[in-house]
């Protein structure tokens, strides 16, 4: 393995360690509680504080529209928001859309994207979430109301149409896969050389991603950051600034991306919200109406208002996604047929409703304009070796997912990393030489993958209005 791979590999790996170690330890980050307060007092608390700042916002100028904050196009414009983001820094990360143009566009594109994500083609993802760690001992432990536990779906409840035989979330390519033939990963050369899985898995359960949304766990303790802070350790990136060309920064930008969506979810769903009254239910961030957070307001403005360059980081992999979502239209919208719930291959209402929805979704602006340049991407001859490379190491990282100790988190990380490894295969993807081929799985990674992230992306401005500005932090 070349020197330039292990680079490359050894960024991917540190970042991803960060990203989940951020999601696992969300509850220790900034909690605005009393340690003897009890779940119910927290959310409590929250709803306390979020109607305190809609009363605020009537008494500054609301009473004209009739509408409470969480009633209003929140964040929509980026002279309204309070995290200012670089266009320079964009533009040069290869985006070709600023800022103003993302935020006026994702709305209506989330929109979509919720409708699109609650149709049983997407919102059913086959997974064994229960694998054993290859190289220690996890137990799937959680500590907060927001269990990290998922309910597997019984088989009877997905259509027979979109039954799969294997892990959806498991990739075939042997290049990409991790060996499990060495009791700790010490040394990082050896990850090529991964026997086989057999993707056909019979522990393997289908999981309802509609009903088990990505938000805060509680996960908490040493099992939560064992197994990043062991890659993080071994893997420990020194001085090696000289040998990173700028395709390499590009990389670690997408991932830092990640890691600060990871970090809007958990923060924007963080308390549970028994009673349906949360400054989200009528601001259409979700896509289950029967589910619902209070935000975590002190950890928003610590680990996002406060980090800015970090958010821009975010833009970069939405605009990044987005262009590669564009590129695989014929793709989606090839074989309609294949949205067909009904018996006998007949579409339903709702088949339909999808079908229409998907039609919308590729008219939408932000997929009708080029938001990422990938040609300048891979002009150099550096970038265009590389990116083979990122694909697969992107898909190993995948395998590497088992040790983590919270089931919701490895479900949401595996199927995310997939989504940025079906992103990067269709950026890598030479037209002129063969038809681009996506299976369902890459199609249900890329479009959750890309729900996600305009969520995060919706709420990283939004929220700057939802939070009460003068609230006491903890």
């Amino acid at each position: 393995m070349t020197s330039g791979r292990l680079i490359v590999l050894g960024i991917l790996v540190a970042l991803l360690s960060v990203a989940f170690l951020e999601y696992q330890n969300a509850s220790q980050l900034a909690v605005p509680q009393q340690e003897a307060s009890t779940a119910a007092d927290s959310a409590s608390s929250a709803q306390k504080t979020m109607h305190a700042e809609k009363t605020d916002n009537v008494g500054q100028g609301e009473e004209n529209t009739g509408k409470a904050a969480d009633e209003k196009d929140d964040g929509d414009s980026t002279e309204t928001c309070g995290i200012s983001i670089n266009d320079t820094s964009l533009d040069s990360n290869y985006c070709c859309c600023t800022a103003k143009e993302v935020d006026a566009g994702t709305k209506d594109l989330l929109t979509l994207l919720n409708g699109i994500t609650i149709h049983p083609y997407f919102r059913y993802f086959k997974i064994n979430s229960e694998k054993a760690c290859p190289y220690w001992a996890v137990t799937l432990l959680c500590s907060s109301e927001n269990a990290c536990d998922v309910c597997k779906c019984n088989v009877d409840a997905v259509p027979h149409s979109l039954r799969e035989e294997k892990d959806m979330s498991e990739v075939d390519e042997e290049a990409s896969r991790v060996s499990h033939s060495v009791s700790h990963p010490s040394n990082i050369e050896d990850w090529g050389n991964w026997k086989g899985i057999d993707v056909q898995d019979n522990e393997a359960h289908y999981v309802d991603l509609v009903q088990h949304p990505e938000a805060n766990t509680g996960f908490t303790g040493p099992l939560a950051t064992r197994v990043w802070s062991a890659i993080y350790n071994e893997n420990c990136l020194t001085n090696i600034e000289d040998d990173q060309c700028h395709e390499v920064t590009v990389l670690k930008t997408l991932f830092s991306g990640l890691h600060m969506s990871i970090n809007l979810h958990v923060c924007t769903n963080f308390y549970k919200d028994t009673n349906m009254s949360s400054p989200h239910i009528n601001a259409g961030v979700n896509n289950n109406p029967n589910i619902s957070f209070f935000p975590n307001c002190d950890m928003y403005r610590k680990r996002v208002a406060a980090v800015p360059q970090f958010v821009e980081n975010l833009y970069v992999l939405y605009q990044f996604l987005l262009r590669a979502l564009t590129k695989a239209e014929d793709v989606i919208m090839g074989d309609m047929n294949r949205y067909n719930t009904g018996s006998n291959g007949e579409a339903t209402e709702s088949d339909e409703k999808l079908k229409q929805m998907l039609s919308e979704l590729f008219a939408s602006k932000l997929l009708c304009v080029k938001t990422f340049d990938e040609a300048r991407f891979l002009e150099s001859e550096k970038g265009r070796d590389l990116i083979p490379q990122m694909k697969l190491m992107v898909q190993n990282v995948t395998k590497l997912m088992d040790c983590v100790p919270c089931e919701k988190c490895r479900i949401w990380g595996k199927l995310e990393v997939k989504g940025i490894a079906t992103a990067l295969k269709i950026t890598m993807h030479n037209s002129h030489s063969e038809a681009l081929a996506l299976d369902r799985s890459e199609v249900v990674s890329l479009v959750n993958t890309v729900r996600q992230i305009a969520f995060s992306v919706r709420n990283a401005q939004r929220l700057d209005t939802v939070c009460p500005k003068d609230a006491p932090s903890s």
